[in-house]
């Protein structure tokens, strides 16, 4: 079996060098690089085209949020975890739908870490237990037949939902707390991102092979 080959992009150093030397360690993986900074992970990436890309969220120049969405056009065949002190459910949503495949907090020991790299490189999406700990659902772009290169924001797929459970502007906008301009704009920019023209075409894609992943009972 071809060892899995990983980018690490954190720029504290010591979390850097010691997540490259822990996979070093294992005969599944080869680093093939860690980098401090956004610019220089992408350079690598388009170059040396990795299976597993560690993010960071923390980052800079580019967030990780945004170097993940750049990387998803420009290697979509490295897959992105995101690793974050965060674990609000606002950051990991964003995350994927940046384009991230996995999400891991940092408090998350070895044998996660490695787990989630060998599940994302299979072609699965990968939470920590952390994350489903505190019942979260992540919404499945691939599943959905949603392009990759305008990924839904946290906000528009929460509306989608809404929309999919048959609520009208007015409602969607009392429970967001919300103008009924806003959820119009929302729902303007989710049809136009999936390519589609009607509350109808929506609902039927969202149902179209489930229409998303659940890791817990209580999710939406």
């Amino acid at each position: 079996m071809n060892k899995i080959r990983i980018l690490v992009a954190e720029d504290h150093k010591l979390i850097r060098e010691t997540w490259t030397s822990i996979l070093n360690m294992d005969q599944r993986f080869e680093v093939i690089a860690a980098c401090a900074d956004t610019t220089e992970a992408i350079t690598v990436a388009r170059k040396a085209h990795p299976d597993i890309i560690l993010m960071d969220i923390n980052i800079l120049p580019l967030n990780g949020f945004q170097a993940t969405a750049s990387l998803s056009h420009i290697v979509p065949d490295s897959k992105v975890i995101g690793l974050s002190f965060h674990t609000e459910m606002l950051y990991v949503q964003k995350m994927f739908s940046a384009g991230a495949r996995g999400y891991l907090t940092k408090n998350s020991g070895c044998e996660e870490l490695t787990d989630a790299i060998i599940r994302v490189y299979s072609g699965n999406i990968y939470v920590c237990s952390e994350i489903r700990e505190k019942g979260f659902e992540v919404v499945a772009l691939s599943q959905m037949n949603i392009p990759e290169t305008s990924p839904l924001t946290s906000k528009e797929i929460q509306i989608s939902h809404f929309i999919q459970d048959g609520l009208r502007s007015k409602e969607i906008a009392g429970k967001l707390n919300i103008s009924v301009r806003t959820v119009n704009v929302h729902r303007y920019n989710i049809f136009k991102k999936l390519n589609i023209n009607s509350s109808l075409s929506l609902v039927s894609l969202l149902n179209s092979r489930d229409g998303y992943t659940q890791y817990a009972a209580n999710g939406r």
